[in-house]
């Protein structure tokens, strides 16, 4: 078998299509269509088939890229043995940020992978909805990602997942407000005001649906917007309530607005770095997320924001 007809199949069962796998891999889709059929002629078996105007695999293509998988992974891990024993490094990282994470992380790490001579580490913006984090992994060698229902969202598909942080998911009330003086809030504090949410599908909007449910009453989603800066000044002008993460939050309260947290309500969020196996499997990847769990701890443990979180 060759392994490059190997890395074919896994991109094709990764991306979908065809058209998506020649443009990952800077080849034709014919050339594409070409090597699988060649792969499918020397195992014997039929890997893919029509479906619509499409292709799809069938369940031996699926098994036999579940097997490209561990494939690449071994290879990655033959390289990074012999990273260990030559000058060669790869030289560079991609990763993807959403911007919270980038806000948290970024200016640390940045200072950190500076201790990998010759590196160069590419920081790159990416916001999807929850479902969308995995698949950037195709193309990232790094992605961080959150969500509210835990890290075992992510590990369900086939990723290396680094768990970096959990973090508090604190109601932002404006200055002045009603809610501003009591030191928590219930779901029925709050369900009542209008909200500053986010989309649907994005992290957050979650944890307003469980004060819903809590609270056994719809909230008024009165503007909706994926930024939380945006949000935040939406809240410090009176607008209503919004949730926001409370380790970036935090260094803004006091400016039109305070964080309370929430009680009786699962609201954190946690965040993790993914990576496909293969890519976790390089020395020099292996370092940077370490770096990341190292500035995520110092994150947590920042003096400033502990001193701040505990007045909350």
């Amino acid at each position: 078998m060759d392994f490059k007809r190997l890395r074919i199949l896994r991109e094709l069962a990764d991306r979908g299509t065809v058209g998506a796998t020649a443009e990952a891999l800077r080849v034709t889709p014919s050339a594409v269509s070409q090597q699988l059929k060649t792969l499918q002629e020397e195992l014997g078996v039929v890997l893919v088939e029509k479906s619509g105007r499409g292709v799809r695999l069938t369940e031996a293509g699926l098994a036999m890229a579940g097997a490209a998988a561990e494939v690449s992974t071994a290879m990655a891990r033959a390289e990074a043995t012999i990273d260990t024993y030559r000058l060669g490094w790869q030289t560079r990282i991609t990763a993807a940020f959403f911007p919270s994470a980038a806000e948290m992380f970024l200016p640390g790490l940045l200072h950190r992978v500076k201790e990998i001579d010759g590196l160069r580490f590419e920081a790159h913006f990416e916001d999807p909805g929850v479902a969308g984090f995995a698949a950037l992994a195709a193309d990232y060698d790094i992605v961080l990602a959150h969500s509210v229902d835990g890290p075992e969202v992510f590990a369900r598909q086939g990723l290396q997942v680094v768990p970096l942080l959990d973090e508090p998911l604190d109601v932002a009330v404006p200055a002045g407000h009603a809610l501003a003086g009591k030191a928590t809030l219930s779901a029925e504090d709050v369900v009542g005001f209008p909200w500053m949410g986010v989309p649907d599908g994005f992290p957050f909007d979650t944890v307003l649906r469980q004060i819903e449910t809590q609270a056994d009453s719809p909230a008024l989603r009165a503007q909706l917007f994926p930024d939380l800066r945006v949000l935040e000044a939406l809240v410090s002008a009176g607008h209503g309530l919004s949730l926001l993460p409370r380790y970036t939050a935090l260094k803004n309260q006091g400016k039109g607005f305070v964080l309370r947290p929430l009680r009786g309500v699962k609201a954190s969020r946690s965040i993790v770095a993914l990576a496909r196996p293969e890519a976790a499997a390089r020395t020099t990847i292996r370092q940077v997320l370490a770096m990341l769990k190292a500035e995520a701890r110092a994150v947590a443990e920042a003096p400033e924001l502990r001193d701040t979180a505990h007045s909350i």
